[in-house]
């Protein structure tokens, strides 16, 4: 089974050896399942990740905190929904309806969107990995980290660029691999059907499907964000335990106004909020890994139980969609400003186009100041004022001492890497 959870050996058994029309098993569980259910959260998801990408590309604020993976990720996810819909509900109605020309329309645009949800789900997960490998690099606090976290970091837009690109290569294949066979002996439903056709030859394309492509864009994204993942939840929690003294000998020292103490907690809410994504991943993609490794080890012994095969295919397709459809439940809980950045896109968008009718939540929203003082205070660096200097209290010699042992020069030089490098 592929990323998108249609493998492309079901295509293959997808034409019929004479006329006779066999409805797929488990026909109501689908309609249910995909039909309704699957329906409603990519529609949701489609919602949530159009408001998130147009929040993250016209906020000011938000542009300034370089959150260009999160961006694009989002607008990965509105593509794979969209075809989610296309592909599986589409599939479902055409079934269950029995609806002759739905299903000559499905078969007319399957390729693209098979296409585009190859693509679209590789690159996101790919996109995914930088962040996740950018943020355990800022997250070691090791010098010789410090270069490789600033290249990525002043180049993100190419590391945007290789991702769609590396998508492209492994999966824009997939368009010229199926094609839509037509059987002229036969009509209605038995008339139409997929298959299959080799690239490279038998041999090569074994290859090529089960190993490279499926390594590379299946298994690969999954290990390396496993890993990373539990990296910086483990580095976060020895940060967590090595500040705290600092922390308190700062409060001391230099009152809740210190920026370094802002500095931390801006980036364990960022780092809390990346990990619950990459958490998310991992989870709505168990199932397929699984499913996709037994594929490759035996898949006969998976087509000798269709019953299973059918409900795993069909669970293993809408745990993806539900992980895109909580992103911005995740954005908005761990991060103040995303949540007050997306309300305000989204009551502009009911004003606009509700002009005659404005929402009353959305009016009382545009009579309050939007930057208020706590907001405000989220801001690490504004960009138009100067880092501000530590003032130490003066609380005795002790104090002062606890101070210089605790709030060493890499600590003031942290402030200025993370100015300059990254605006979280």
């Amino acid at each position: 089974m592929d990323s998108n959870n249609i493998s492309l050996d079901v295509f293959e058994e997808s034409i019929p050896d004479d006329c006779e029309y066999s409805p797929p098993i488990f026909l109501e569980w689908k309609m249910l399942f995909v039909g309704i259910i699957g329906l409603i959260v990519a529609l949701i998801s489609i919602i949530h990740n159009s408001l998130l990408f147009y929040t993250f590309n016209t906020s000011t604020v938000l542009r300034k905190r370089n959150l260009t993976y999160l961006m694009w990720i989002s607008g990965c996810d509105v593509f794979i929904s969209l075809c989610y819909i296309a592909i599986m509900c589409v599939q479902v109605y055409t079934d269950y309806f029995e609806s002759f020309n739905l299903l000559v329309l499905w078969h007319e645009y399957l390729r693209a969107a098979f296409t585009v949800s190859h693509i679209t789900l590789s690159a996101a997960s790919f996109l995914l990995m930088a962040a996740t490998i950018e943020r355990y690099l800022q997250s070691t606090a090791d010098n010789r980290t410090l270069k490789l976290f600033q290249i990525l970091a002043t180049h993100r837009t190419y590391v945007v660029f290789c991702c769609f690109l590396a998508s492209f290569i492994f999966r824009g294949t997939v368009f010229f691999e199926i094609e839509v066979v037509t059987q002229p002996n036969c009509t209605g439903f038995s008339s139409m059907g997929l298959a299959v056709v080799p690239m490279f030859g038998e041999n090569m394309d074994v290859v090529w499907r089960f190993f490279v492509r499926k390594i590379v864009t299946v298994f690969l994204p999954f290990a390396v964000l496993a890993y990373f993942n539990a990296a910086i939840v483990m580095n976060v929690r020895r940060t967590d335990r090595d500040q705290t003294v600092k922390a308190l000998v700062l409060f001391i020292t230099v009152g809740t106004r210190g920026e370094v103490t802002r500095l931390r907690s801006r980036l364990r809410a960022v780092t809390r909020m990346l990990v619950m994504v990459v958490t998310g991943y991992l989870l709505a993609n168990i199932l397929d890994i699984i499913i996709a490794f037994w594929e490759t080890v035996n898949i006969q012994s998976l087509q000798d139980l269709p019953s299973l095969y059918t409900v795993l295919s069909d669970v293993s397709s809408f745990l993806p969609i539900a992980a895109c459809a909580l992103r911005l439940p995740i954005y908005t809980i761990n991060d103040r400003q995303i949540r007050v950045e997306v309300r305000r896109k989204f009551c502009d968008l009911i004003t606009q186009c509700c002009r005659c009718c404005p929402c009353v939540l959305c009016d009382n929203h545009q009579r309050k100041k939007l930057y208020d003082h706590q907001l405000e205070s989220e801001r690490l660096f504004p960009k138009n004022e100067p880092t501000p200097k530590l003032e130490i209290r003066n609380y005795g010699l002790q104090s002062l001492i606890m101070a210089r042992a605790s709030l060493s020069t890499k600590e003031i030089y942290d402030i200025q890497r993370f100015r300059e490098s990254y605006d979280v």
